[in-house]
């Protein structure tokens, strides 16, 4: 039976090309479909908290998210994963943040030893405040610890956002590390090396002298160390309060054999939206529980797309699990949907 109008029956190549065409052209419509769904439904559980009117001298929330390079990749990916599945949820719920970046493997750490000793050092110098007023004031009808709580903890951030194991291992332990470190500024040696150029005798017409040697002093060179007093010393003290932490997922699939599953979570990309923008939600809702052992050793999925050269198998072989030091286990907090 002929088409009408003077149609002509689609030949085979032309059905075939329409029907891949078709076909990808629904998965794409389906996948973003349901990405958008995901994320409606997310910005959807925090938005109340955008359209609650703020005082004249109160201040949105803040929280600092640490991101480091996958094993095996780089920067950017991390960079990626937090604008495409943290960010959203940050910016529904109205909590600003801050993003420290981390190029090489114990920055963070170090990043977070200092900002606790950053804390202790100005409780204690609230400590010698108080003690100093309440010599001349004896009616004061604040305790010490709830002075130094209300006023000189005066945090600007009160939330930790790791995005990856590496991360959130680096985080946990610079909170360790941070609370039994000297609050003492390291003395500073200064060493001279002196470089000594011979120089050949010259004699001149006008000044009959020999040309003495030249001696060269370059730039001092620091160098920071610590007494063997100072080494010994215990200087363990809590800070008067610490963040909520929580762990972010971040797996990085990479690898010509996960290829496969990668083009499956390209596709079905609202299941990792959902997954990570979890616990984002749950710091932006500010509802926290006291953290325990179970809440250190996160990541161990991760490792099996750790995939690259010697050094990332290395660092891959000498993962080892993440345990919180149990002194200030007690004092940690992590948030919850619950």
């Amino acid at each position: 039976m002929p088409l009408p109008f003077g149609l002509k029956t689609p030949s085979r190549g032309t059905l075939i090309f329409a029907g891949i065409a078709g076909g990808v052209s629904g998965l794409l419509y389906t996948s973003n479909a349901h990405a958008e769904q995901s994320r409606k439904r997310l910005a959807s559980r925090v938005s109340f908290l955008a359209e609650k009117p703020c005082g004249v001298l109160e201040a949105p929330r803040k929280v600092v998210v640490y991101i480091s390079a996958p094993p095996g990749d780089g920067l950017e990916k991390s960079r990626n994963w937090f604008r495409e599945y943290v960010k959203p949820v940050l910016v529904a719920g109205a909590v600003d943040y801050e993003v420290k970046e981390a190029k090489e493997a114990g920055q963070i750490e170090a990043a977070v030893i200092e900002e606790i000793r950053k804390r202790r050092k100005e409780a204690d110098k609230v400590v010698e405040t108080v003690d100093e007023k309440m010599e001349i004031h004896n009616k004061n009808p604040f305790s010490t610890r709830e002075f130094i709580k209300s006023v000189g903890n005066e945090v600007k951030t009160d939330g930790v956002l790791a995005i990856g194991r590496n991360a959130y291992r680096e985080v946990l332990s610079g909170l360790a590390k941070g609370c039994e470190a000297s609050l003492e500024d390291p003395v500073v040696v200064e060493e001279k090396k002196e470089e000594v150029n011979d120089i050949k005798e010259e004699v001149t017409d006008i000044k009959e002298e020999d040309a003495a040697d030249k001696v060269v002093i370059p730039a001092m060179e620091t160098e920071v160390i610590l007494s063997d007093e100072e080494e010994k010393k215990d200087h363990f003290s809590l800070p008067p309060s610490f963040d909520p932490v929580i762990y972010i997922p971040h797996r990085n699939i990479i690898g010509w054999t996960n290829i496969p599953y990668r083009l499956y979570m390209w596709y079905a990309d609202y299941k990792r939206i959902e997954e990570v923008g979890e616990p984002v939600v749950a710091a932006v809702l500010n509802h926290t529980r006291p953290m325990n052992e179970s809440d250190a050793d996160k990541g161990q999925d991760e490792k099996k797309y750790w995939i690259g050269d010697e050094k990332v198998e290395e660092l891959k072989a000498k993962d080892e699990p993440i345990v919180i030091d149990s002194r200030i286990l007690k004092e940690l907090r992590t948030y919850t949907i619950e």
